[in-house]
């Protein structure tokens, strides 16, 4: 499951023409926490269903003359149909090029919004236009483990197993159920959720009760994750800026880039931040990725 995935309502079921229907339903789908300032603006992407508001602090720390601008996934929570990181790119280009109409454009994405931004980079260089920057925030390469070696799979396999065993044991040590419960329900639903998640509902049905709410939570975040596991990055010939928590699971400890630096040819520049991904948004972590993301900025004393 892609970790830092959360959401506590699901919205109804939508047709196949729901980009269509949510642009033109009069919702702001990006929001401004900084509109003025000198500098390009910076688009931010949250993670899978976030609000704009996730990068209400970051702005905070960053100059005073960077304009910053959000996304809100949350406005397409419940999308089923054509849910794709290729598709959600194309859609939000068209509002950020209303916006700023040409480029460079500078980008960076939380969790599962990193994808968005960098699939929003290769559309815009595919189409003439240029990037200043692509920042991803704690975003592992959907084709990491795709791309790894027969010996270095089993490895990884090994390390997450190993990790995850001793995460339930000290659960068990310390009597949390609730928590061991709803940490297996995700590992449940992270690796056996084609199979698990329908029969649950199935099972409900039956029985003729309520889906009960974290299930519902599970199956709307499955929409994410396939649309997640799906997406194959092209390549991109400048650098990516990459930011990544050191409280991050030791299966990740073999790349620090977390499959990223095969598919960027200019290079990948890797920060550590202290904390866990969900932490990575506020204090004391966020400071510290504000700090180091200003020198890449319009106004910043370096560029990609």
């Amino acid at each position: 499951m892609v970790r830092g995935l959360a959401k506590d309502s699901v919205a109804p079921k939508m047709t196949q023409s729901i980009f269509d229907s949510v642009a033109a339903n009069g919702r702001s789908h990006i929001k401004p926490l900084r509109s003025s300032g000198a500098g390009s603006p910076l688009f931010c992407f949250p993670g899978a269903g976030d609000s704009a508001a996730r990068f209400r602090e970051l702005t905070a720390f960053l100059p005073d003359s960077q304009p910053v601008y959000a996304i809100d996934l949350d406005s397409l929570w419940g999308i089923e149909q054509e849910f794709t990181i290729e598709r959600l790119a194309r859609f939000y280009l068209d509002l950020i090029r209303k916006i700023q109409r040409s480029g460079p454009y500078f980008l960076c994405g939380y969790s599962f919004g990193g994808l968005v931004a960098y699939e929003m980079a290769m559309r815009l260089i595919d189409e003439g236009d240029s990037v200043g920057l692509i920042a991803l925030l704690d975003t592992p390469n959907p084709a990491l483990k795709s791309d790894l070696s027969v010996t270095d799979a089993v490895q990884f396999h090994k390390s997450y197993l190993i990790d995850r065993l001793k995460k339930y044991c000290r659960m068990l040590v310390r009597c949390d159920l609730k928590q061991m419960t709803l940490s297996g329900l995700a590992f449940i639903s992270t690796n056996f959720g084609s199979f698990f998640l329908p029969a649950v509902k199935v099972g409900f049905r039956i029985v003729n009760r309520p889906l009960p709410t974290i299930f519902v939570a599970y199956d709307s975040m499955a929409v994410f994750s396939k649309a997640w596991r799906c997406y194959v990055p092209k390549r991109y010939a400048k650098s990516v800026v990459f930011f990544r928590v050191e409280d991050r699971e030791p299966e990740f400890d073999h790349d620090l880039s977390m499959g990223w630096d095969a598919y960027v040819m200019g290079g990948v520049q890797v920060h550590i931040v202290p904390g866990g991904h969900l932490d990575m948004m506020s204090m004391p972590s966020v400071r510290v990725v504000a700090e180091k993301l200003a020198t890449y900025l319009d106004n910043g004393s370096s560029r990609n």
